[in-house]
């Protein structure tokens, strides 16, 4: 369980740019549209991926057989915590296709949501809800979700919506202080290696900043040109202080050299 579950807007784990399971919360209703838009331009060449705009984190953890877990978190969450987020995510989808079967075979050609409730108990878990029914009043436009909203009119209007979406990341229930202790514990020896991942990872990309789909490829080649002019400024730096270093060493040489000329007078030292 994370820290502060109001802290988290979203997530999510995707394959390609279907995805499999989500959380939402109600604080942020409509993030779920942003947040497939920064999954459709998930950065190439990357593992693990960070970047903060407009008081938002969007954080990514991708791996080479296409699966993308992904969260959209406030900017006062610290980055090892988002990135605990995510790992748990992946470690989920593992033990799933170790398990194999039926879930396995779901994944080869997955639809949206096909794994939204094997995962609600992962979800419920990182944000520390006991009930599930809770946590899937948060998953908006999940297909349980949708479902319950069809059995229950009341639901409809917004003032009905409002009232049945009881408060999910309030204060943490006292049953839960001891499993979030051993959370923390659990997650606290992957912080420093997850924190230097990400140190040497996170690049600066406006992932939805105006609602064009191209920003994040536009963003992230300017990153690149940017970086590249770095290096070869650096590098022009770098000759530079070499040849002021090389001709110091050449006036001293000469100074020396003119020293010595001056007490044999001349080269009568090495005649004698």
């Amino acid at each position: 369980m994370i820290s502060n579950p109001s802290l988290l807007s979203y997530t999510c784990i995707a394959k390609g740019t279907v995805v499999l399971a989500e959380f939402v919360s109600r604080q942020e209703p409509g993030i779920e549209a942003i947040a497939l838009r920064c999954i459709e331009n998930t950065p190439p060449h990357h593992s693990m991926f960070s970047h903060t705009v407009h008081k938002k984190t969007y954080t990514f953890a991708i791996d080479d057989d296409s699966f993308v877990y992904f969260s959209i978190s406030d900017e006062s969450m610290e980055k090892p915590e988002s990135f605990w987020v995510l790992n748990r995510l992946r470690s989920a989808i593992e033990d799933l296709i170790k398990d194999g079967g039926s879930d396995v075979e779901t994944l080869i050609n997955p639809v949206s949501h096909c794994l939204q409730l094997k995962l609600d108990p992962v979800f419920a878990e990182i944000v520390g809800v006991v009930d599930l029914e809770l946590l899937d009043m948060d998953l908006v436009g999940s297909p349980r979700s949708v479902a319950r909203e069809s059995r229950n009119p009341s639901i409809d209007s917004s003032k009905g919506r409002r009232a049945a979406l009881m408060p999910l990341l309030g204060k943490p229930l006292k049953a839960l202080k001891k499993k979030k202790r051993l959370h923390n514990e659990a997650k606290g020896g992957d912080s420093c290696e997850v924190g230097s991942i990400q140190e040497i990872s996170e690049k600066n990309v406006d992932l939805c900043g105006n609602g064009n789909n191209g920003v994040l490829r536009k963003e992230l080649r300017n990153g690149l040109l940017s970086d590249h002019h770095h290096r070869q400024k650096a590098k022009q730096i770098w000759k530079k202080h070499v040849w002021v270093v090389l001709m110091f060493d050449f006036c001293i040489c000469a100074v020396l050299f003119g020293i010595w000329l001056w007490i044999c007078e001349g080269f009568q030292c090495i005649q004698g």
